[in-house]
């Protein structure tokens, strides 16, 4: 159930000392809705020909199959962003994803709302995840995953890209310079510290996803390095989110501002040894989470290197940080999650190199 990936994601990497931000105002319609949602979205699948959600047939009916069809006709999804997780729900019928029984392969329905945990409570996190977390009936984590037959439940894997899904507020995806307004420049607080910024945006910065003090085992994404959002709408980021020390062009840490918490990404995947047995093997491959864990020299995923360019992984050289190009923006409970952030191939066919 591994994805044949025809796309590849933009890539970023930049320090500065000068970066820009206050935006202007894009759509208005999430701001709208109650903190921890996001209204109004398409969910897409990372890399597989603008693929989306929808219904197999309109009207949606109960017990209707989820597809993936063409981005232009599909379906927009209430989606919780909240840590608490909650219903994914198809807007023009109400009706909810449902994993059934949950077996792996089994296809992805939509029914009336039951409350049932371990069939339509979700999480969607800093991975990129749309996933069920396990319960009494089932001992793993269960991930909606696009299969060749279509959406179908799947355990979920760190390094199963079928897994990856994003949400953006159009049909099409909006580069950065389309969907996210310039801003103005600011200077780093702290001089011994740096912005890290994708090509031609320093507006725009890596931040701990928090609104208050990062914590580890938080995600990471992009916000507007001034720390507000669209005008008025009360955002404040403190630059203690994203100011890092970073490595030189050996391994090294990259770390949060005078915090003792340092970028991982990374997993343990079993794997069959010589013998027929697994044994777990550390791995870091595309659409892999990136994450903010205590400071630990001996963690193999906390490793990074630095070329003025792009930050690289020291356990897999040709894995960077990227972000999920494909994705939207999305309003958080006083944070504007620009673009998520992930692990890719370095490779760069769109020439994402910054000077």
């Amino acid at each position: 159930m591994f994805s044949k990936l025809t796309a590849v994601l933009l890539l970023l990497g930049s320090t500065s000392t000068f970066v820009s931000s206050l935006p202007t105002s894009l759509i208005p319609r999430q701001s709208k809705a109650p903190s921890g949602w996001a209204d109004g979205y398409y969910i897409a699948a990372v890399g597989q020909d603008k693929k989306c959600l929808a219904p197999a047939q309109s009207p949606a009916v109960e017990g209707i199959e989820i597809i993936a069809t063409d981005c232009r006709n599909a379906s927009t999804w209430r989606v919780p962003i909240q840590s608490s997780g909650g219903a994914v729900v198809h807007e023009k019928s109400q009706l909810v994803l449902d994993f059934g029984e949950g077996q792996s392969g089994s296809k992805v329905t939509l029914q009336n709302f039951t409350g049932k945990v371990e069939k339509q409570i979700f999480h969607y996190g800093s991975d990129d995840r749309l996933r069920i977390e396990n319960g009494t009936k089932w001992p793993v984590d269960r991930c909606l995953d696009l299969g060749d037959d279509g959406p179908q439940v799947y355990q979920c894997f760190p390094d199963n890209t079928n897994q990856v899904w994003v949400i953006r507020q159009t049909p099409e995806p909006k580069n950065l310079t389309e969907g996210v307004p310039q801003g103005s420049e600011v200077a780093v607080q702290d001089s011994n510290l740096n912005f890290i910024h994708p090509q031609d945006r320093k507006d725009i910065c890596v931040s701990a996803v928090s609104n208050s003090t990062a914590q580890a085992s938080q995600g990471i994404a992009f916000t507007y390095c001034a720390g507000t959002g669209f005008a008025g709408s009360g955002y404040n980021t403190s630059h203690e989110l994203m100011e890092w020390s970073l490595p030189g062009s050996g391994a090294g840490q990259v770390k949060l501002g005078s915090s003792n918490l340092c970028l991982e990404t990374g997993a343990n995947v079993w794997v069959d040894d010589a013998g027929g047995s697994e044994i777990p093997y550390f791995k870091v491959q595309n659409g892999m989470e990136i994450r903010l864990e205590e400071c630990d020299e001996n963690r193999t995923g906390q490793s990074w290197s630095w070329d003025g360019q792009l930050l690289r992984t020291s356990a897999n050289a040709n894995q960077c940080l990227n972000f999920a190009a494909e994705a939207g923006y999305v309003k958080m409970d006083n944070f504007l999650n620009l673009r998520p952030l992930q692990t890719w191939d370095c490779s760069n066919p769109d020439g994402q190199f910054v000077s």
